[in-house]
């Protein structure tokens, strides 16, 4: 099987875990962990006291910013790896074919 038949495959896997978890729970709310876990905790313990405050909460934009260079560090970095992988078997192509 070819390199790509992988990529292909891995996506369309991802792509149908997805509408299967929609699918099996139509009506629930798929949010983030960032509230999640202070739900849990009120749940668990209603006199929970946080051990520190934030020293700096960033504006909505500022988060948003954060987000976004998150995401493009991460998209680079796996990239990058990709590329190197691509490269590699390329070489091994070369070397192959030169035998």
């Amino acid at each position: 099987m070819n390199h790509k038949h992988y990529y292909v495959l891995g996506f369309a896997l991802v792509a149908a875990m997805m509408v299967v978890a929609i699918l099996l729970n139509p009506t629930s709310e798929f949010g983030g962990t960032d509230d999640g876990g202070g739900d849990v905790i009120e749940e668990i313990d209603p006199d929970y006291e946080p051990w520190f405050n934030s020293i700096w909460e960033p504006s909505g934009e500022l988060t948003t910013l954060f987000f976004c260079l998150q995401t493009a560090i991460g998209s680079l970095i796996i990239g990058y790896f990709i590329g190197l992988n691509r490269g590699k078997v390329s070489q091994t192509m070369d070397k192959k074919k030169s035998a």
